[in-house]
Order: structure tokens, then sequence, then C-alpha cells
């Protein structure tokens, strides 16, 4: 899968622990709209997470998606849009940050089950909505310049300009 996107602030020391994780997340449209996960705070982040010891990126995508949305994820629809590497001074500890998420195109059965927050998702207020792509960019351009540069808002909002210029064709990835 190639990159799309690199995002190293450089506010580390290079001789710090690294924390390294990978994410996988889910591009899913329907009748136009995107499938997003909000919080309380009001921005917008595709669904998926942090993928657990002995999976690979399809389970981790069906997971995860399952668990966000309780929609269960065609895996024959599974094609790659391409990832984003992050590394940043941890958010929590004296460690490096280093994440690299990958977004894939699918799509979605009809039916869905309940869905399956944890608890800091719950304590968020994480909920799923449909939204369009239009949508989702100003959400997340009026959470940047409220919130400031918070590493996750900035990723999901340079996705979407990413989805957006590729769906206009001006970018092809």
């Amino acid at each position: 899968m190639h990159t799309i996107l690199e995002m190293d602030e450089h506010n580390y020391d290079e001789a710090l622990p690294e924390i390294r994780r990978t994410a996988v997340r889910g591009v899913i449209f329907r009748a136009g709209k995107l499938l997003m996960i909000r919080s309380s705070f009001g921005e917008v982040k595709f669904p998926g997470g942090g993928q657990e010891q002995d999976e690979n990126d399809v389970d981790t995508l069906l997971r995860e998606v399952r668990e966000e949305t309780g929609y269960h994820v065609l895996p024959e629809s599974i094609r790659p849009f391409g990832q984003v590497v992050e590394r940043r001074l941890s958010t929590y500890e004296p460690m490096i940050w280093h994440q690299i998420n990958r977004y894939y195109f699918c799509s979605i059965g009809k039916e869905q089950d309940a869905c399956q927050y944890s608890e800091n998702e719950q304590k968020y207020g994480m909920h799923q909505v449909w939204v369009s792509l239009a949508e989702a960019l100003e959400t997340n351009r009026e959470m940047l310049g409220r919130e400031g540069r918070r590493p996750w808002n900035q990723r999901e909002f340079h996705v979407l300009e990413l989805l957006a210029a590729q769906m206009n064709g001006k970018e092809t990835l």
C-alpha cells in the first residue's frame, strides 16, 4: 500500500522509546454519504482502529467497522485507498508515537447490529453518522480552527481532502 501522507511533527527526541501502532480504517459510501464516527467534540473520523496481535488488515477492518458501526464489511469489496504515517511526541507519555493508518474503500451489508464501543469511546460520545464528503470536510475544518492542531483531526481532515481530490479527478491514488 502506498503512502498518501506523512505527518511528522519532529517534536521529539530521537533517543526516546517508540510506540508503534497500526490502525485500519474504512472509507464507506452509501447513497452519496460517508459513514463516519462523530465524537462529543464534534469531529468526524473514519471508522476503524488499532490492529490487535495476530490480525491482518482485513481482520482489523472487519472487527473495527462492526464494533464502531454495527455494520458488517463485505470482504470482497475491500480495496486499498492508501496509508498515512504519523510520528510525533506521544500525547500521554515521553515516547515517540509512530502510527501507520491504512485506509480501505469497502462496502457494508444492509443489516446493522448493536455497536460495541469501548469505555473510552463511550466516554467521548462516539456514535456513527452519515454525512456528505463536503460536510465531513467542513466539520473537521471548523474543528481545526476551534480545537487547534490535534493530530487525529489533522490526519482525518487531510485524508478527506485527498479523497475529495481523487473523486474530483484531480489526483490518482
